[in-house]
């Protein structure tokens, strides 16, 4: 029976093996996320921190303006009261009122037990700092948005950025790898010769060397991908245990790159996120001028309030039969700060002032983006101009290598001079992708100022 229950239970895991391989698969596919650069950047917009946090600014200052807005609504406010009087007010009379003249009485007026209801509004009509701290509002509204738009724009130039970098790592990985199984098969080669008595053990050592470096740049490279990547998921906001894969290639990036269109991009200052800012600001600061001026204005509102009390010797104030008497008051109320010490004055002044070093700001910031794109628009076309010059350096070294290594193994080099080109072609291949990586960052900076990413 034992038998015959092992024998069926190995049945069905023979049977459910291939479900079982296709459901992990699955899995552990759901646990690699693949991410384009485009999709890279859209969920940074969606996830990032600084993102999420300029948004939330928003919703405050929504909050801030409606809050500011509804001081100057109706006010209404119920209040009741109850009390008792441990000891009732005294108050001295002459005694000329109770035929005792020279002397005065005391008597108490009131009752122990009071209490009182009522309800109170009142209305805003006009005062200076009300619609100055609307208007405000607004502006800070406009403030909060235009800190949300730029806030995307640094972020999607920051994960632009590091996914290129890390394209150069996994491309510079890829080329290294390519060259180790050269360096290997070489190595082979050399030393079946060696074997044979056609080449010396040096030549097999050298190149042994050669394929331990190679080996050990290869690891290093894969934990700068490791870190790259890592850098890339906390910009983006994702959780740094899920595991990535960029589907975009370094060279079809590069099919992409049009360097001559983005020269031709024209740039004005006025229309730059980060001038627009400054802009706002100014605009801040001019209204709390306004603001300070308005304070030397008078206030005026309308009130209103009705409200019952009663009185008693007893605590019976739930006592229908007893009254309760009405006092309604209507009526206006102007109020205008007359004399402040000076200090109203002074912070009139510092708000003048303030309102002067942003106009600064306005112009600073003008001819500082100007100056900006200049030269990262100057970056681009130098950066080009090495990227092409790399390109050519890398190719011509990698034919000389290649040409030496079939001199090697026709014997006409050494290892030595083999080694040598070897090298030359690496540092090639590295100056290159520095080039690469230089114009796509200097390109990226560019469009962040246009404003194009």
């Amino acid at each position: 029976m034992e038998r015959f229950i092992q024998c069926t239970v190995q049945k069905m895991l023979v049977l459910m093996l291939p479900f079982l391989l296709i459901w992990t698969i699955g899995t552990n596919a759901q646990q690699v996320k693949e991410l384009s650069l485009e999709e890279a950047k859209q969920y940074a917009l969606e996830n990032n921190r600084d993102v999420r946090k300029a948004a939330m600014d928003i919703e405050v200052a929504s909050k801030e303006k409606w809050a500011v807005t509804a001081s100057g609504f109706p006010q209404v406010e119920a209040s009741a009261e109850v009390s008792k009087l441990l000891d009732i007010p005294t108050q001295l009379i002459p005694g000329e009122f109770f035929g005792r003249p020279g002397e005065t009485i005391p008597v108490q007026f009131g009752k122990p037990f009071n209490a009182n209801y009522g309800i109170s509004a009142s209305q805003l009509i006009f005062s200076g700092s009300y619609f100055v701290g609307v208007r405000a509002a607004g502006i800070y509204m406009k403030l909060s948005k235009e800190n949300l738009e730029r806030t995307e724009l640094e972020t999607k130039a920051t994960v632009t950025k590091t996914y290129i970098l890390s394209l150069i790592a996994e491309e510079n990985q890829k080329v290294l790898s390519k060259t180790l199984k050269n360096v290997q098969q070489t190595r082979y080669e050399v030393e079946e010769m060696y074997k044979e008595g056609f080449t010396e053990q040096t030549d097999v050592k050298q190149l042994q060397i050669s394929v331990n470096e190679l080996e050990n740049n290869i690891r290093a490279l894969q934990k700068q991908i490791d870190l790259t990547h890592q850098l890339l998921k906390i910009q983006m906001g994702m959780p740094v245990d899920q595991s990535i894969q960029l589907t975009d290639r370094l060279e079809a990036i590069l099919t992409r790159v049009n360097i001559g269109p983005l020269l031709e991009q024209t740039f004005t200052p006025q229309d730059n996120i980060n001038f627009r800012a400054v802009v706002t600001r100014e605009e801040l600061a001019d209204m709390q001028v306004r603001r300070q001026y308005t304070r030397f204005l008078p206030t005026l509102a309308a009130f209103g309030s009705i409200q019952r009390d009663a009185q008693r010797d007893k605590f019976n104030l739930l006592d229908s039969d007893k009254k309760w008497f009405p006092t309604t008051v209507i009526g206006i109320r102007l109020s205008w700060p007359i004399f402040s010490g000076g200090s109203k004055m002074f912070d009139l002044q510092k708000a003048r002032v303030e309102r002067k070093k942003a106009r600064l700001d306005k112009i600073e910031a003008r001819e500082g983006l100007s100056l900006q794109y200049k030269q990262a628009r100057t970056k681009v076309i130098e950066a080009r101009d090495r990227q092409e010059t790399a390109r050519a350096n890398r190719d011509l070294a990698k034919e000389v290598y290649e040409i030496n290594q079939e001199k090697f193994k026709e014997g006409m080099i050494s290892s030595l001079d083999l080694t040598q080109s070897h090298n030359q072609y690496l540092d090639a291949e590295a100056a290159y992708l520095q080039a690469v990586s230089d114009m796509l960052t200097a390109q990226t900076e560019l469009k962040k100022i246009l404003e194009i990413l």
